[in-house]
Formats: structure tokens, C-alpha cells, sequence
């Protein structure tokens, strides 16, 4: 996460427009990775991906870091071929960890919870000191911090206990990669959840930051740096949300059900708190509650998902679902973005809540595959 930071920092120095390729790179490369995650794990175990990955980004970070002092002129291209290939690496380990968790503990609540508030923990300070640290050390130092921490993470992976698998020699790697896609389609609970993750999604791209500039420099007439406030506020909300589900676990397990349509109700009404109520200071609570109460659904989602699935299929259902995300997601972002530019910011915003009171009907309704 940090050297993408400092990269950013790197390429937004150069110029502006060399910035804006990042987010580009990132979501193709990451989509690459996800589709060939399904032929990688089949020839190795889970473990071992996640410390190649982990080693393959120190040893680029290192080479990066060699190649600008000699150059200090480094070249754009330069800067984005490493980008290329850490976001490539990077886009495993998603798929990779969910499955891998799977075979470490039976708590799968409880490790899911943990997992999300390590995640949000370390994005949270990622951005915060990798900008800090940056402006105060300079580049060169703070490379070397990064690669020091990349070191010890990677230390840190090759600890992990082996995770065995079935090397499926006689499987093509055409029925590989197609097998994901398969269960999917046969088990009504995964293409259930296919289809109601359509309303959240589309809901929550009132968050993407072209439309949500929008809204702060419209309704709140704040400037783009409040944006980031807000952002902040609500990975701190999803951290205090993680830690609210690992207190109430043992609940959560058995009203799982009532647990996501709780979450989805709540955010819909805090939605509709910004919209009445347009301040700044209430905006930034109610970006704290919703990452909150988010968790209350995306916890036990996950854990459902993984309760329904055989443990040597987790990694081709978890690949299957970022692909179905990704292509989601831009579709849907061409969608609301012409709905805000078309309508208004208000009426994306009342769009969003209904879809999240029909994804909670929806859940109501097929409450049967989630208990």
C-alpha cells in the first residue's frame, strides 16, 4: 500500500495527468490477477502464493528504490511498469486470504472480523504517514522505511502454516478456470448473493469520489480536502464496525440474517440524515456510523459465503466474485454518474437508499439460504 503511495506522490509531482493513470492501472492489472488466481493456486499451495507475493514486491520495491537513485530522472513508463507489477502481485492475495482463512480456524466470524480490522487499520495508516513520512524524511528515506516493513512482512508470511492442496494434474486449465463460474451458478445461495450485491454496489458508488465531490462542494459547500475527512471518518468507521463484530460474535452467528438487513436499513437511514440535515460536522458522524454499521452486514456476508463453500473451491468462488465486482462496478459507475450528472446529486442519493431497502427485502425473502 505504501509504495503505491509514494509513487502517486512521485508521479503527482511530475505532473497531474501522469496521476490520474494510477486508479487505471490499478483496477486492470487487478482484474488480470484475479482471473489467473484459479490456474496459480491449483499448482501451489495457498501459503506459498501469499509469500511470493509478499517477496516479489520487496524485491521490486528494491529495485525501484536502486533504479531512482542512479536515475533520479526515472521515466513515467519506469514508475508504471512497477506499479503493473505490484498491483498484479497485490491482486492475489484477496482471493488468496479469504480462502486461506477458511482453512485456518473454525471462527469464522471472529477471523473474518480481525481480518477487516487489520485491513482498515493498515489502510488508515498507510495513507496518513505514507503522505507524513514522505514530506519529512523525503523519498529515499522513506523507501527504505517501506522496504523494511515489506521485509518483515514477508519474514512474517513464510511463518504461516502450510495449507494443503490437491495438485489437479489432469484438470485443463480451461476447466479451471470455468469451475468457479460453475458452482456459482448451480448453488442458488451464491447467485443469490450475485444478485442482491447488485443494489449495494449500485448504492455505493454515491462514495466514488466524482460523485461524492459533488455532493460535499454542492450541498455542503466544502472544498475537495474536506472529501478526505469524510473518507478518513468512515475507515474508522469500518474499523470500530469490525471490532463491534468480533464483541458480538456468538450473536451475530445466529442472526446473521437480521444482522445484514439491520446493516442496510441503518445505512439507508443515515443516507437520508445527510441528505435532510446537510452539514459538515453531521456528515462526518454519519460517514463514522455507516462504516459502523456496514460491517454488521459484510462480516457475516463473507462468513456465509464461506460456510457454503468446499474448502479447495474457495479460492475459484472468490475469483469469480471480483471479476463479477470489477465488471459491476464500472458498469455501474457510467450508470450513476450520468443518473448525478442528469438529475442531480440528490436524486442519486435517494436512488441509493431505495436500493438498499430492496436488497434488505430481498434478504427477508430468501432469508432461507442465509440462516
Amino acid at each position: 500500500m505504501e509504495v503505491l503511495i509514494i509513487a502517486n506522490i512521485y508521479l503527482t509531482s511530475k505532473s497531474v495527468v501522469s496521476s490520474s493513470i494510477i486508479p487505471l492501472l490499478m483496477s486492470g492489472t487487478s482484474f488480470i490477477s484475479t482471473l489467473l488466481v484459479p490456474l496459480v493456486s491449483k499448482r501451489f499451495a495457498l501459503n506459498k502464493i501469499m509469500l511470493f507475493s509478499q517477496a516479489s514486491k520487496t524485491g521490486l520495491l528494491l529495485i525501484f528504490t536502486v533504479a531512482l537513485y542512479l536515475w533520479p530522472r526515472l521515466s513515467l513508463l519506469g514508475v508504471c511498469v512497477l506499479m503493473i507489477l505490484i498491483t498484479l502481485l497485490d491482486g492475489f492475495e484477496g482471493p488468496v486470504t479469504a480462502a486461506m482463512i477458511v482453512h485456518y480456524t473454525t471462527d469464522l466470524i471472529k477471523a473474518n472480523a480481525i481480518s477487516s480490522v487489520c485491513f482498515q487499520t493498515i489502510d488508515i495508516l498507510g495513507w496518513v504517514y505514507g503522505g507524513v513520512l514522505f514530506s519529512i524524511l523525503g523519498l529515499y528515506r522513506s523507501l527504505l522505511i517501506t522496504i523494511i516493513l515489506f521485509g518483515i512482512a514477508t519474514w512474517m508470511t513464510s511463518l504461516l502454516p502450510r495449507v494443503a492442496f490437491d495438485e489437479l494434474k489432469n484438470e485443463t486449465d480451461r476447466q479451471t478456470l470455468i469451475k468457479g463460474w460453475k458452482l456459482l451458478l448451480k448453488n442458488p445461495i451464491l447467485y443469490t448473493l450475485v444478485g442482491i450485491e447488485f443494489f449495494e454496489e449500485f448504492a455505493n458508488l454515491i462514495w466514488v469520489s466524482t460523485i461524492i465531490l459533488v455532493f460535499v462542494s454542492e450541498r455542503l459547500h466544502e472544498s475537495t480536502r474536506y472529501w478526505g475527512y469524510a473518507n478518513m471518518t468512515y475507515s474508522v468507521g469500518i474499523t470500530l464496525g469490525g471490532l463491534l463484530v468480533f464483541k458480538i460474535s456468538e450473536k451475530l452467528l445466529e442472526r446473521k440474517v437480521y444482522s445484514m438487513m439491520t446493516s442496510l436499513v441503518l445505512t439507508a437511514s443515515l443516507i437520508l440524515v445527510i441528505l435532510v440535515i446537510p452539514n459538515s460536522m453531521a456528515f462526518l458522524t454519519c460517514s463514522v456510523l455507516i462504516g459502523i454499521v456496514s460491517q454488521l452486514k459484510e462480516i457475516p456476508e463473507i462468513t456465509i459465503l464461506q460456510e457454503n463453500i468446499p474448502e479447495n473451491q474457495m479460492v475459484n468462488i472468490s475469483s469469480a466474485f471480483e471479476i463479477i465486482s470489477v465488471i459491476r462496478f464500472g458498469m455501474l459507475l457510467l450508470v450513476m454518474s450520468f443518473i448525478t450528472q442528469k438529475f442531480g446529486i440528490t436524486v442519486s442519493f435517494l436512488l441509493a437508499t431505495i436500493s438498499l431497502l430492496i436488497e434488505a427485502g430481498l434478504i427477508f425473502k430468501y432469508k432461507k439460504y442465509f440462516a
